[in-house]
């Protein structure tokens, strides 16, 4: 509802006004004012549409009041209302910005054919407003997309063709204006399909910083840190704590990072990515959640080699003469130690545990030892010491169920296509590597490892793929609509499902439905 000022020094003449407009029900919320002086405190404290004056009033007239309002500047139609004898003074004011005029006293079917031309052009104005609007945000949405895809294929090691990026915001990037510290977001669940707009406001909430941001998929993100300089390391470790707080307190979510060294070229992302993507496999070693550099050597923990060597020993001789409950026994001594002295971080534990696995390996080098190798890789996602404790056992409980077996003799390819044929049945269902690696009986990141090797993509890729190929047959031969398409190729988020379709495809579903035969 558009709002109206009535402005006569006339009481009858301005609750008149009024009054005809609400015989009329015309659409306007009204306001009076007895003079000018009044109408210019009222204009400057509240939002008007229309202004109808009076041209003779005390104190201030229309025409100075109208010279007032094109002085601030305000977007306003004014209407001017006077005597007949009063007509020429009137006609000469609409050759400054009074919009139309009205005679005293006030013929209906003129003033409501004035107001309404009025009220007109105020929705004409709200229509182009509305238009610009979109055209920017279009224009905005557009140039996000592109400096997106422009990151991601730099992160990919893709060639960026500079002649393509013209905008003054995407040629900062390949003209070397700012630095670029890289940070990666990486969180054990699905977090990021459904929650990624929450996580960039909590982003903009709390880094003080300008940055860019991609998502990578449901478990991981990048943040590109903008600077003019390389920023110090000690800010970016206080950077990344700060994030890893808030991300804990106001989503209640548990995330690592990564933070990268500075770059000042596109082509330099994809080894500063590679070099990010290494370091967090040290997770193995490491708290759940933690802040890592890529450029920091990783240091092993030391710890005292008198006191444990005996228990150690004791467990290597037991596995040596394949006496796995001798095993068991000198563990649960290892880690009666380690509870007792209390001076071992998780870190330090999980790494002597590790230490143990890997000789438990190696000594089984004849043998098939696949699943033995995915329980050690496990050790890292241990919470507690009871926990690592029982995950030992298991793995010498399974080393112990498959002594003296003969070797297995399943191919890498026809689990790969076990894999496959799970994602090209049930890629409807909430697939994820987790879930996969479960069910062949893989930890994830050897099936992550697995599946690239043989196949030359990621798991997460390939799924993507299966996804978006039925995406395509379901646009291109059904009706259904986009919002039912996405729940049936198993995205819980619409948004999610058309921005992975985009970075595809390079259209939307519904832009690709429309150029489809």
């Amino acid at each position: 509802m558009y709002r109206i000022l009535i402005v006569d020094d006339e009481r009858i003449e301005r609750e008149g006004i009024q009054q005809l407009i609400q015989e009329h029900h015309l659409e306007l919320e009204t306001l009076l004012a007895a003079n000018g002086e009044i109408a210019l405190e009222i204009l400057q404290k509240h939002k008007i549409d229309i202004l109808i004056t009076d041209i003779k009033m005390p104190f201030m007239d229309g025409l100075e009041l109208s010279e007032k309002v094109s002085s601030l500047g305000l977007d306003i139609e004014m209407i001017i209302f006077s005597a007949y004898h009063e007509f020429e003074y009137a006609r000469r004011a609409l050759r400054t910005n009074i919009s139309n005029y009205l005679l005293k006293p006030v013929h209906i079917p003129e003033f409501l054919s004035v107001v309404s031309e009025a009220i007109q052009a105020c929705e004409d104005k709200a229509a182009e407003k509305m238009r610009n609007e979109q055209l920017v945000e279009g224009y905005n949405r557009g140039l996000l997309y592109e400096k997106e895809k422009m990151l991601l294929d730099s992160l990919n090691g893709v060639k960026i063709n500079t002649e393509a990026w013209m905008s003054p915001e995407l040629l900062e990037y390949v003209q070397h204006k700012h630095w670029l510290h890289m940070i990666l977001v990486d969180c054990r669940r699905k977090f990021f399909d459904i929650h990624n707009d929450e996580f960039i406001r909590l982003l903009h909430d709390n880094l003080s910083y300008a940055f860019d941001y991609v998502n990578l998929s449901e478990h991981q993100s990048m943040l590109f840190i903008k600077h003019p300089r390389p920023i110090p390391k000690e800010t970016l470790r206080m950077l990344g704590d700060q994030i890893i707080r808030a991300t804990a307190g106001s989503l209640e979510l548990n995330v690592g990072l990564v933070i990268g060294r500075a770059v000042n070229q596109p082509a330099q992302l994809y080894d500063a990515y590679t070099e990010m993507e290494q370091m967090l496999e040290f997770k193995f070693f490491m708290d759940e959640y933690t802040l890592l550099f890529a450029d920091e050597p990783f240091e092993q923990a030391g710890f005292d080699e008198i006191e444990l060597n005996p228990i150690l020993d004791k467990v290597y001789q037991c596995l040596e003469y394949n006496d796995f409950t001798g095993a068991k026994y000198s563990i649960e001594l290892l880690f009666t130690y380690l509870r007792t002295k209390g001076q071992f971080s998780s870190l330090y534990t999980k790494f002597i545990c590790s230490e143990i696995m890997k000789k438990v390996v190696t000594r089984e080098k004849n043998r098939e030892t696949a699943e033995m190798n995915h329980y050690l890789e496990q050790i890292h996602k241990t919470v507690s010491l009871q926990d690592l404790k029982d995950h030992m056992f298991a793995i010498l409980s399974l080393m112990e169920s498959v002594s003296g077996a003969s070797p297995k003799k399943a191919a890498n390819l026809k689990l790969i296509r076990t894999i496959t044929d799970v994602i090209d049945k049930e890629y409807d269902q909430d697939l994820s590597l987790e879930g996969i690696a479960e069910r062949v009986y893989l930890t994830p990141s050897y099936l992550s490892y697995l599946f690239k090797k043989e196949t030359g993509q990621s798991l997460i890729r390939y799924i993507t793929q299966v996804r978006m190929d039925k995406a395509v047959e379901l646009l291109n031969t059904t009706n259904m609509k986009i919002v039912d398409i996405y729940k049936k190729l198993g995205y819980r988020s619409s948004t999610y499902f058309i921005q992975t379709f985009r970075n595809y495809h390079g259209v939307t579903p519904a832009k690709f439905r429309e150029g489809s035969p």
